[in-house]
């Protein structure tokens, strides 16, 4: 029962005391005397509970006055880095191997292929009872770790590798040496998850809320999880290559990805479902090019990026495109992994651009998303490539470390 709720019962019961029945035109007394005690009794009752829910709403309250908004992002080489302070600042940048550096001439001491390797990025995901969850690994054994503070990390899976994890209902479910995984209890034990549907083209498990999607490579199959992984249904008519991201908003989902055939140019292609995922309307939006960011849902509209130009749509049906400026990068060449917090309207983004790593990696801020403000080195350090960046909330001294 709510707070709302017992005080308006609270009232009525109080009400109904005061203004007591006129016991001179009573025929039955003891009736009027054994109500007047029920109501009395339950009135007590009552205002317990207003004090009980009172006092649990106050530590609620409490509770979310002590969390912060914070963006987390990570990458290559167990890369993580963090910003509380709306991204005008990242911090406890960390990674596995700070020396090594991903892609460099084959003959530095310090050369790593990042895309196969144990510490290859796979996924990123945060629950909603506080813990956050990375995955590790492809084309090599890796990790799946966890968190509270995004800082100090726990491996909690060895040996496998595989399509990226997400978290449903506070279940972290992952895809594993081709395998399905589902852990209930933060990553302390796992059972695998067995039907008859194929799990070939190297699919990737995204979460959008409470639903899962695994979205295999190229035109792959699509599959959709509404109970936290543990059945999984194939929706034949969705094209994988539509949802590179899936965001939800406006009372809809909305994805954006890029469809990449052999021998053909790529398109630029978006879908739409108006019933939490089961089906989907996709169209071709800009053929001979590709997405250069991820699908972010700002509080109104739909918003992405690609050849220089900022996309934007309320239905994710009419697109519109404006230019945009990126500082000194070359705009039609930008490439980010980006995220929006709706509640301040800004965007961040951490380039991710082939060859633009370490001193050329950069990362930018903008209030609309069309101009890119570029951080100074003060107030970001470039790094290992970064795979994705979320948004959370986290409790204040679990920041302030």
């Amino acid at each position: 029962m709510s707070f709302g709720m017992l005080l308006r019962a609270h009232i009525f019961v109080s009400s109904s005391v005061a203004m007591g029945p006129k016991p001179s035109r009573n025929p039955h007394p003891m009736i009027i005397k054994t109500s007047r005690h029920w109501l009395f009794a339950w009135r007590n009752v009552l205002a317990a509970l207003l004090i009980v829910s009172s006092a649990n709403a106050g530590t609620l309250n409490a509770q979310d006055a002590n969390k912060t908004d914070v963006f987390l992002a990570a990458g290559k080489l167990g890369r993580t880095i963090m910003s509380i302070d709306d991204g005008v600042t990242w911090i406890h940048d960390r990674s596995d191997d700070n020396i090594a550096r991903c892609w460099c001439e084959k003959d530095d001491p310090h050369y790593v292929e990042c895309d196969h390797d144990p510490r290859s990025f796979t996924g990123l995901a945060s629950s909603a009872d506080g813990w956050f969850y990375a995955q590790y690994g492809w084309g090599a054994p890796g990790t799946i770790r966890r968190s509270r503070n995004f800082i100090d990390w726990e491996v909690v899976r060895t040996e496998g590798s595989g399509g990226g994890l997400a978290v449903a209902n506070n279940v972290v479910v992952g895809l594993w040496n081709g395998r399905r995984w589902r852990s209930e209890d933060h990553g302390n034990t796992w059972q695998e998850v067995q039907d008859s549907l194929s799990w070939d083209g190297h699919p990737f498990v995204k979460s959008v809320g409470d639903t899962l999607f695994a979205v295999g490579r190229g035109d792959g199959q699509f599959k959709i999880s509404q109970d936290a992984g543990k059945s999984w249904k194939l929706l034949p008519d969705v094209n994988a290559g539509w949802s590179d991201s899936i965001v939800a908003g406006n009372g809809i989902l909305v994805s954006t990805g890029t469809r990449r055939q052999k021998d053909q140019p790529d398109i630029a292609c978006t879908a739409r479902s108006t019933d939490g995922g089961l089906t989907w309307t996709g169209q071709e939006l800009v053929h001979g090019k590709r997405w250069a960011a991820n699908v972010v849902f700002n509080g109104q509209e739909f918003v992405n990026w690609l050849d220089g130009k900022q996309y934007r749509s309320k239905d994710g049906v009419e697109w519109t495109a404006t230019p945009m400026t990126t500082g000194a990068f070359r705009t039609e060449h930008w490439g980010a992994n980006v995220c929006v917090n709706p509640q301040t309207g800004t965007y961040v983004a951490i380039l991710n651009v082939w060859g633009n790593f370490y001193e050329k990696q950069k990362a930018y801020r903008s209030i609309d998303g069309i101009t890119w403000n570029e951080l100074d080195t003060e107030h970001f350090t470039g790094g290992h490539p970064i795979g994705r960046i979320i948004l959370a909330k986290m409790p204040r001294e679990a920041v302030a470390k």
